[in-house]
């Protein structure tokens, strides 16, 4: 049997079907307390934050991000409410969680803000895990590989089983949804809009998008095959991380990362970056409840810039987007900057912190050179400071931003979603996109300014690493790449193969 469906996750994985369903609510019969469904939902909170610490630890900082997230929606105390509301009105303790989590989930679902209607598979997750906790399910174990099927995965479903996991098949969701993020960080593949008529246990292979259920000797060789020449790809790759990052006709690209962990900045060092183009400030804080403090940004701070001394270390200040908001920020008005007294705190954590770098501070969406100015002010020290570009008011005032900064960083995620009309979770966002006219343009524009003011300009978007955005971004002037550790040794070889006179041309017939 063969099913195609739409790409989340590259890759080829063999194993055995491994099917995820929503809990009945027939199985769970026991009478339960207001106080027993409190110390379930306590208990899958913990769990949650628990598996973000180790994942944040092992250097996955994406996956480490959205579980956290689901930690706070286990600690909701409106989506508990909801769920006591239910047993109260004497439905069975699984069936009020799991009315709960869907009514809030279909909350989510509705709102025009794709980010946040993204969230909704993963209250409904948080959900089963909570009906799932007051059953006393245990931790699922596996005998070889398996490849996940259900008609909705989430992050934690192929977290669960991250060490037996060879693929995994959902069908709802798309290439932005959490569960593709944490795939993608897994290294397994995963295909969506698939519910296979598969029996659990039955052998099956997962090529991209395409699941083939017993699978022919010949099929499975092949796979085999696949995987054999994935690792050797990796392994010649690697082998060539001394080499410069030089085009064939000489030009120097400087590849730099993007960290946010002590892991990933050695990660970095390791496969030969010259520095980090972008080190995230804000995933420690997440669970925060107020502004962090000087104190608590310099203990979160050293561990990652430790390994970077001697290179370049471009920190972020704090950057929460909509679907990555601390609780104390959640149902406030957040403007996208913190107060000056915060920012103030973590400036001079950050000019301490960083004092064995080569540091650079940047603001992210950054909308006007007063912000850059006004930001600037509060540095304790004299400290290269720059801006990012990620959205269209941006670019229409890069020459202002460009005078009043030190150098200009181009976030090509959220540029891309501002000039398209896309959300950051929308499926149609793929990095691919940034190599779109409009975004493009503004992409070269942006290095225009550098021309004009002489301050470099660096990539530190998805793009920086795609394949098919990294020839015409050389090709409109980019010699600035910044890329998470786990795709320099990609890019590098990329960037060897390229002749920017022709990466200039095909940019040219883009922008035609």
């Amino acid at each position: 049997m063969r099913y195609t469906g739409v790409l989340g996750a590259p890759g080829v994985g063999l194993g055995r079907i491994r099917w995820v369903h929503t809990a009945g609510l027939s199985e769970m019969d026991v009478s339960l307390s207001p106080a027993d469904l409190g110390v379930a939902f306590d208990a899958v909170a913990a769990r949650l934050r628990k598996r973000a610490d180790a994942l944040r630890a092992d250097g996955h900082i994406e996956p480490a991000d959205i579980v956290a997230t689901m930690a706070l929606i286990a600690d909701d105390p409106d989506l508990r409410a909801a769920a006591t509301a239910g047993l109260d009105a004497g439905r069975e303790p699984a069936e009020a969680v799991t009315a709960a989590a869907a009514t809030y989930a279909d909350l989510l679902a509705a709102l025009p803000d794709p980010t946040l209607a993204g969230r909704a598979a993963d209250v409904r997750q948080v959900g089963r895990r909570v009906v799932a906790m007051l059953r006393g399910d245990a931790a699922a174990t596996f005998d070889g590989p398996v490849i996940l099927v259900g008609p909705e995965l989430g992050a934690d479903d192929l977290l669960e089983v991250a060490d037996d996991l060879a693929g995994a098949v959902s069908g709802l969701g798309g290439p932005n949804a959490h569960v593709a993020i944490v795939a993608r960080a897994l290294g397994v593949p995963l295909a969506f809009g698939i519910t296979p008529d598969a029996a659990e246990g039955l052998p099956a292979v997962l090529d991209g998008a395409t699941l083939v259920v017993e699978p022919s000797g010949e099929q499975e060789h092949a796979a085999r095959e696949a995987m054999r020449a994935a690792e050797r790809r990796r392994a010649d790759l690697a082998a060539g991380r001394t080499l410069p990052a030089v085009t064939r006709d000489g030009q120097t690209i400087t590849l730099l990362a993007n960290v946010a962990t002590a892991e990933e900045s050695r990660a970095a060092v390791a496969a030969g970056a010259d520095g980090a183009g972008l080190v995230r400030t804000e995933l420690t804080f997440l669970t925060a409840l107020g502004w962090p403090d000087e104190a608590a940004h310099a203990a979160a701070l050293r561990p990652v810039l430790g390994p970077l001394a001697g290179l370049v270390a471009t920190v972020r200040t704090l950057d929460f987007a909509p679907d990555k908001l601390p609780p104390f920020l959640i149902g406030r008005s957040y403007p996208g900057q913190p107060p000056p007294e915060a920012l103030g705190a973590q400036l001079r954590a950050i000019t301490a912190a960083g004092a064995a770098t080569r540091l650079r501070v940047m603001l992210p969406m950054v909308q006007s050179a007063a912000q850059v100015r006004e930001a600037r002010a509060l540095l304790p020290e004299a400290v290269p400071f720059g801006a990012m570009v990620e959205t269209g008011a941006a670019v229409e005032a890069i020459d202002e931003i460009a005078a009043a900064a030190d150098f200009l960083s181009i976030g090509t995620n959220d540029l891309t979603a501002s000039l398209l009309g896309l959300g950051r979770l929308d499926p149609a966002l793929t990095p691919a996109r940034a190599a779109e006219p409009p975004v493009l343009r503004a992409i070269a524009a942006t290095v225009a300014a550098r021309e004009r003011h002489g301050r470099p300009v660096s990539v530190c978007g998805d793009a920086a690493a795609d394949p098919y955005a990294i020839p015409l971004l050389v090709g409109v002037g980019c010699r600035i790449l910044s890329v998470a550790p786990s795709a320099l040794d990609a890019v590098r070889a990329q960037v060897r193969s390229l002749d920017t006179a022709e990466c200039a041309a095909a940019a040219a017939a883009v922008l035609a």
